[in-house]
């Protein structure tokens, strides 16, 4: 009997629990990738979105400002809001009504800072 005979079951069985740790630690290194890849871009998204969250209001509170000059800050800001939420919404972002006032009542400040 030669003794490559009895060596090959084992070294099989060896090389098979090889190439299986082996796949499995691939897998759970893409899986994590595969999580950072999308914790990142969702980052990425969310930073596109707010910075388009701020310039839609930039445009909301001076189509306001603009097109209701001498009503009250009240009709304005209902104006700017019901304009950036009509166009926030076509583009199928969705934020809560305290983010959008806070976002032209910043568009409003700035205004007031280059006024002054």
């Amino acid at each position: 009997m030669n003794i490559w005979e009895h060596i090959q079951p084992a070294l099989a069985t060896i090389v098979i629990a090889l190439v299986g740790i082996l796949t499995t630690v691939i897998l759970s290194l893409l899986a994590l990738l595969k999580t950072r890849v999308n914790l990142w871009i969702d980052t990425k998204t969310s930073a596109s979105q707010r910075d388009l969250l701020h310039k839609i209001c930039n445009e909301a509170f001076a189509h306001a400002e603009t097109l209701f000059q001498g009503q009250g800050a009240v009709r304005k800001m209902n104006e700017a809001l019901q304009y950036a939420s009509d166009k926030l919404g076509r583009l199928g972002i969705k934020v809560s009504t305290e983010e959008l006032k806070a976002a032209i009542h910043d568009a409003w400040l700035k205004n007031q800072n280059k006024a002054s």
